[in-house]
């Protein structure tokens, strides 16, 4: 007995096309673990940069710290007047001389703040800082009368601010100083 051989057309009409149609929905699984799988390497590679830039701001207000300790150890710092980063820790805010009038660590403007020249490299600015002379009594037992004046003992606060690569960084560190007079 001879078998005939199906026709090919009647093959066409048994298939129903479910490869194509199980393919499709695999690539588009994949396609869409491929694109979360970029996301999240970019938000990665965005977040080790800021790490960084946060490490180099982080840095570069480190330094100008510790130049200002260095200047507060040599002993030659100068007048407290409000100029050249030296300041008057005026507790009254209504106090209007020039030494009590400290620059806002917020303020982007270098205005009234020392900055460090060509000290950090591959900073988008040079870290700055300020020296304020702080008042303190002499001892435990002194009454503060509001018209006598405050015994300064040698303490001050430095408050420096550092940059990263980029300006969108900026890090402000503070530090409380006593020098020994």
């Amino acid at each position: 007995m001879k078998r005939r051989k199906p026709h090919p057309q009647s093959e066409i009409v048994r298939q129903s096309g479910a490869a194509l149609i199980v393919s499709l929905v695999f690539m588009l699984i994949l396609t869409i673990i491929s694109i979360a799988s970029m996301q999240t390497a970019t938000l990665q590679e965005r977040m080790a940069g800021n790490m960084k830039d946060n490490t180099i701001a982080f840095q570069a207000a480190e330094a100008a710290l510790r130049l200002a300790e260095v200047d507060l150890k040599s002993g030659v710092v100068g007048v407290f007047d409000g100029t050249g980063g030296r300041y008057l820790s005026c507790p009254d805010p209504g106090d209007t001389r020039t030494a009590c009038a400290s620059p806002d660590w917020a303020d982007y403007k270098s205005s009234g703040w020392k900055v460090l020249v060509n000290k950090v490299p591959d900073v988008s600015k040079q870290p700055e800082y300020i020296i304020q002379q702080l008042n303190r009594a002499s001892s435990k037992d002194t009454v503060l009368d509001s018209d006598r004046v405050v015994a300064r003992d040698g303490f001050f606060r430095v408050i420096a601010r550092g940059y990263g690569a980029s300006d969108r960084n900026m890090v402000v560190l503070t530090t409380t100083f006593k020098r020994k007079e």
